[in-house]
């Protein structure tokens, strides 16, 4: 396989309410979508999401870096066969320091798996593994909200017949938000909390400690993203699950929490780690040090990022809690033909691919789009 053709899209996704937690407000999202064509004339699909304020990487950085780097290496990249695969990526990250870019080289990335694994003919999950269920189940994810709009987000909740919920808290009503939780969904909901950040460590171990009788099963990333002392500190101090999600983007912000003994969970995000092949390799020194993960999403992605996700949750298990899926919940426009999408209890099955088992409709890129680009 060899490509031949990148095409670069930025998507603006509306969105059908505001979504608030205490880093953003998003009202849309920024996407990057990437297709590479290969010499078969196959087209490999992938997204990403730059987030300035979870990596640091701009929007515009981002495109600069797929057009004027990215793009350019993997259109002189030599023929990849099924045995090369592997260390081809690897080869490419090498090339392209991901760091920078993570969001974009996400998108790049998941566009060639998903290209190779049309080109021989299977599910992209099988470049990464036997699938190791049959089924698997997503978690609600829940805005700051109070009142009437916090109520008819937990209606939804239980409509759905969601197991698990997480509530975005680091307000002042966090504790009527959880009253109000517990009092529409019942004690047998597993429910979790996600500061984004919002306290000090001391702060966090006392807003905790009151939380407490609500039975929360884990607290995301309650301090600043570079606080991993103060990480340190709340885990300590609290019999509640800590799990860093800002502070986790990279495999050397890994080892540091590990070497702390900062936090006894990760949040994965495919887009802030770069893609695929890198968040396996967190989730695998975080499963040598015990501890365990959660597969998380970027608030606002499309079903091509939501099917590089479940590729990964059905091969990368086992995960304590699982988000995503959420476009046909929160996009008013998603690009492809069927959306990814869970039924009732959150449960998700698998795509049968090839590739990621999505049919992307270029003309609703092209009409959602803001700027696009090809390099040939």
């Amino acid at each position: 396989m060899i490509i031949k053709k990148v095409d670069i899209w930025h998507l603006n996704c509306k969105f059908r309410y505001p979504f608030q937690h205490k880093l953003a407000t998003h009202t849309s999202s920024d996407n990057l979508v990437v297709r590479l064509t290969t010499d078969q004339g196959i087209s490999g699909y992938g997204e990403g999401i730059p987030r300035d304020f979870v990596t640091g990487e701009s929007l515009q950085a981002s495109l600069d870096f797929l057009q004027r780097h990215a793009g350019p290496a993997i259109l002189r990249f030599p023929a990849v066969s099924p045995p090369t695969l592997h260390s081809s990526l690897s080869l490419l990250q090498d090339q392209c320091a991901v760091a920078t870019a993570p969001g974009a080289f996400c998108a790049l990335e998941t566009a060639w798996l998903d290209a190779a694994a049309q080109t021989w003919r299977q599910p992209l999950s099988d470049f990464f593994g036997p699938r190791i269920q049959d089924r698997i189940i997503y978690s609600a994810v829940l805005p700051l909200a109070a009142g009437p709009r916090l109520t008819q987000f937990l209606h939804l909740v239980r409509s759905q017949g969601m197991r698990s919920v997480k509530l975005k808290v680091g307000e002042d009503t966090d504790l009527e938000t959880l009253t109000q939780a517990r009092t529409e969904l019942g004690e047998e909901v597993d429910v979790r909390v996600d500061a984004n950040g919002a306290w000090s460590a001391a702060e966090a171990i006392v807003r905790l400690r009151e939380m407490a009788r609500f039975r929360i099963s884990a607290v995301e990333q309650p301090v600043p993203k570079e606080d991993f002392e103060g990480l340190r500190q709340v885990q300590e101090a609290l019999d509640i699950p800590v799990m860093a999600d800002e502070s986790v983007c990279t495999l050397e912000d890994a080892h540091r929490l590990i070497r702390l003994h900062a936090c006894r969970m990760f949040n994965l995000r495919l887009s802030k780690m770069g893609g695929i092949t890198s968040a396996i390799r967190i989730k695998e020194a975080a499963a040598a040090a015990g501890i365990r993960c959660q597969l998380g999403c970027q608030v606002g992605e499309t079903s091509i990022l939501a099917a590089a996700g479940r590729h990964f949750a059905f091969t990368q298990g086992p995960l304590t809690y699982l988000e995503g899926s959420f476009a046909p919940f929160l996009l008013t426009r998603d690009p492809v033909q069927e959306p990814v999408a869970f039924g009732r209890g959150g449960v998700g099955l698998p795509l049968a691919g090839p590739g990621l088992g999505v049919r992307v409709l270029e003309e609703v890129l092209d009409e959602m789009a803001v700027f696009r680009a090809t390099l040939a």
